[in-house]
């Protein structure tokens, strides 16, 4: 074990850390955005669309999210080809590899968040929706009021472990290109073979950030749920 190399790594992997949760981030608040209208369809039972949204939901939570990555990384460029038709040898558009990433997480997060928005809303109550309805509240009223501040902590947990598994997914997106951390452990591996010492310096980095940000959104869970039922 060369523990001289891991020390010598630990901090050019770091250095790359911000590129890991800039994707992570962006993709789960942009992939919530989404959630939200999607859910919103689906509950409403919107002809066409609700049923186009269900199978998306479908092939997204069921297809490995490094087949997703490959998908927009080769289809996405091809799509503007097809609109914008430009483009070098008619092989589709040029896109930098940041952005696909973060299309491809944030598709992948709106199909996960859904479900859990639609989980977390089934969660309460009926009967106290009605209840709001009945002494004259609006239904945007009921839902404001009555129905949204018990949602949250109940979405809290689900969306802590959505969150969770784009940052450790980050780590596929090496294969297009990003240099994240799991990027740099296999550059800096390769020079020297020192591909276990690599590794272990990722894992500590992957495992001590996963661990902040699930302590923290489980404080926030906790918090809310005190102002909310007490």
């Amino acid at each position: 074990m060369d523990f001289k190399f891991m020390l010598d790594s630990f901090p050019k992997l770091v250095s790359v850390l911000p590129i890991t949760l800039y994707i992570a981030i962006l993709g789960t608040v942009i992939g919530l955005g989404l959630a939200i209208l999607i859910s919103i369809v689906r509950e409403r039972k919107t002809p066409i669309l609700s049923p186009l949204l269900s199978l998306y939901v479908s092939v997204f939570r069921g297809v490995p999210i490094i087949v997703q990555i490959y998908i927009v990384y080769y289809g996405l460029p091809r799509i503007l080809y097809d609109f914008a038709k430009t483009g070098a040898n008619g092989r589709g558009l040029v896109l930098p590899s940041l952005l696909i990433g973060i299309v491809a997480f944030s598709l992948n997060a709106s199909a996960n968040l859904s479900e859990s928005i639609r989980s977390a809303y089934h969660s309460i109550d009926r009967s106290q929706y009605d209840a709001a309805i009945a002494i004259g509240l609006t239904r945007f009223e009921a839902i404001k009021r009555i129905v949204f501040p018990q949602m949250v902590p109940n979405f809290i947990p689900n969306f802590s472990n959505v969150f969770l598994d784009l940052i450790k997914d980050t780590a596929l997106v090496y294969n297009i290109g990003i240099i994240e951390v799991m990027g740099k452990a296999n550059i800096l591996a390769s020079f020297g073979f020192n591909y276990l010492e690599a590794y272990l310096d990722a894992l500590v980095i992957y495992l001590v950030v996963c661990f902040i940000f699930a302590k923290l959104l489980l404080f926030a869970e906790t918090k809310i749920r005190k102002v909310v039922f007490s």
